[in-house]
Order: structure tokens, then sequence, then C-alpha cells
């Protein structure tokens, strides 16, 4: 596949079959992000994958409680679109059931620039959704965890030796076609 085909086909998925993601595919898509460039090279990210239908259901517990948690912000965000609100919500329940859960967190806690090194770490995740694409396999990077205020939580019982929880990617195959919505006008300039 094209890079161009790659960057401008990616869509957020949310609804995936039950088709596994061979180990090849999902070593190839976690090299990716190891690959994206980060602040003076501290390469600072730390991925869980998390594959096993147990710790899927643990996932799955915390997201529940994030989906009551975001309500409002849905309902509010979404006025006019209330079906949006379902949509999502149903997402967040069952992660459309994905295959696999990628949490990214920060390897460790005490980088000199928080800024930067999250901005690394989400060019991993970048990295990883575009390989995800370029081997037909859907994906959807979720930070609500965050906004919710249930980083903490997820940290302390996934990964207590590391750094901030800072976002979760699903992965899956397809199960729905997804168009681009029309890009808004006034987002660069050109001097």
């Amino acid at each position: 596949m094209e890079t161009k085909d790659v960057i401008f086909g990616r869509r957020s998925i949310r609804k995936y079959t039950n088709q596994p993601i061979s180990d090849e595919d999902l070593q190839e898509i976690i090299e990716a992000g190891l690959y994206a460039p980060s602040n003076v090279n501290y390469q600072p990210w730390y991925f869980l994958v998390i594959k096993s239908d147990e710790k899927k259901k643990e996932m799955l517990e915390f997201m529940s409680t994030i989906s009551k948690l975001f309500h409002p912000s849905l309902v509010n965000r979404f006025q006019k679109n209330p079906e949006a609100v379902e949509e999502t919500e149903t997402f967040f329940q069952g992660l459309g059931g994905a295959q696999v859960y990628i949490l990214a967190f920060l390897l460790k806690n005490d980088y000199p620039d928080l800024s930067s090194v999250t901005q690394s770490v989400s060019a991993a995740i970048e990295n990883m959704l575009l390989m995800a694409k370029d081997k037909g396999i859907g994906s959807c990077w979720l930070s609500v965890a965050v906004r919710v205020g249930k980083d903490e939580e997820i940290r302390q019982h996934f990964a207590p030796d590391k750094g901030p929880f800072l976002a979760m990617v699903t992965l899956g195959y397809p199960a729905e076609e997804k168009t681009a919505p029309p890009r808004r006008e006034g987002r660069y300039d050109i001097i």
C-alpha cells in the first residue's frame, strides 16, 4: 500500500470481527511504534499489549466506569446527534470486540520535559495506527480514560512500575467501512 493511501485511508474503527491478529502482524505494529521519532532519543514509551480474555475483561470493567463518567461530555458534544452518544458508549463498553488492546505509558516518571515525551509517545501511537492500516487491521486511539481521571487507576492496575498512562489503542479486523469526514477549513497557513 502506498504511504499516501495508508494516511488518507486510516479511520477510527469501532467494530471488529473476531478474526485473530497474527503474532507476526502484531509484532510489526509494535515495532512501528518503537521506530517513532522521540525527543533527544529518549524513546520514552512503554506499551502493554493485552490479548488474554482475562486482561481484556479487566480493561472492559474500567471502560464501563469511564463510559458513565464521560456521558455528560458526550451529551454536550453531540446535542444534535444523540445516536452518536449511544454509538460511542456502546464502543466504550465493549471496545467493539477488538482482538488486542495496547496501553501506552511513559516508561518512567521523571522526564525533564513532560510535553515533549508525551508527543513522542503520540508519534509512536500514530506509527502503530498506520502500520495496522497497512496490514488491513483496524484501530482506534482512545484517551478518554485520561480525560475522566482514570489514568492513574489504570496505571496502578496494569503497570504500577511505569510512568503515566497516556492512551489505549484497540486493534482488530474491521467489521465496518468508514469514510473520512470532511476536513475543516482554516487549519493551516503557508507563509
